[in-house]
Order: structure tokens, then C-alpha cells, then sequence
């Protein structure tokens, strides 16, 4: 996962876009599951358009400059958080295979509880680096591609 919340001299890299990737699953799924490489691009999509939502409100909130962290706190309340559970939903509306499924789950489960994190606390959001590090992790073992670290 990205830094989602600097913003301004390293770019706006507000977006935790969360994507998924290879993970070893079958490629044929009759059971009106997504196999491996369709739910790839279906996840990716979904992360390339909130990102780029994100992206555009920092962007229309902040211009290039770096916001104090209180008032980056309340962008990241107001924008940032909602953004980030409709892109949950939409993940979560995606139906893995059952290969896929288990990790698949706790991948958005471990980024949803890391999300509520960052709506409880805002300002220590602002301040981190990365305030979504178990679902980097997770992300990066499902294999991450687009909307990871890599």
C-alpha cells in the first residue's frame, strides 16, 4: 500500500489503493466466482478510481502545497475515510474464488479495522508514513500489483 496520507512535496500519495494480484487461485470458475486474474482487474480498476478521487480532492483542497497536519487531519476525516469505505464496498462487492476467498477477506477485513484506526485518530494518520501496515503486508503477500507498495 501507498503512503495514503502525504501529500505535497513527495506528490499526493493520499491514495491507499488496494488492489489484489496473484495468489494462486484457478483461472476457471463456473460457480459465477471471479477467477484469480478477473478479480486482479476488477480490483485494480476499483483502486485506480478511488485513487484518483482521492487524488483530485487533495488536489483541489491543497494545490501543491503541504497542508499542517491539523487541517490534513480534517481533509482525511471529511475525504479521505469516506472515500475509503465506499472502496471497501466495492472490493468487498467483487466475489473471489473460493481459492482466493480466505485471504482475499482478510486482506479488506485488516484494512477496514486500519481504516477505522486512522478515522479514530486522524492526526497520528497525518503524521505516519504508512498508517496501514498489517494491510501493506497483506497486500503484499496476495501480491499487489497497481495499487500496492511495489
Amino acid at each position: 500500500m501507498r503512503n495514503p496520507i502525504a501529500i505535497g512535496a513527495a506528490t499526493l500519495l493520499i491514495a491507499l489503493s488496494f488492489g489484489v494480484a496473484a495468489c494462486g487461485s484457478s483461472e476457471d470458475s463456473s460457480d459465477g466466482a471471479l477467477t484469480n486474474s478477473e478479480l486482479i482487474a476488477q480490483a485494480n480498476e476499483i483502486c485506480v478510481k478511488y485513487t484518483d478521487e482521492v487524488s483530485t480532492a487533495a488536489e483541489e483542497a491543497f494545490g501543491d502545497q503541504q497542508p499542517p497536519n491539523a487541517e490534513l487531519a480534517v481533509f482525511i476525516t471529511d475525504e479521505v475515510v469516506p472515500l475509503y469505505e465506499d472502496q471497501i464496498a466495492e472490493l468487498r462487492a467483487l466475489e473471489p474464488s473460493e481459492d482466493d476467498s480466505a485471504a482475499y477477506t482478510e486482506m479488506l477485513d485488516t484494512l477496514e479495522t486500519e481504516l477505522q484506526a486512522v478515522a479514530e485518530d486522524p492526526e497520528a494518520a497525518a503524521a505516519s508514513d504508512n498508517p496501514f501496515p498489517d494491510a501493506t503486508a497483506k497486500a503484499d503477500e496476495f501480491g499487489l500489483e497497481d495499487c500496492g507498495s511495489r
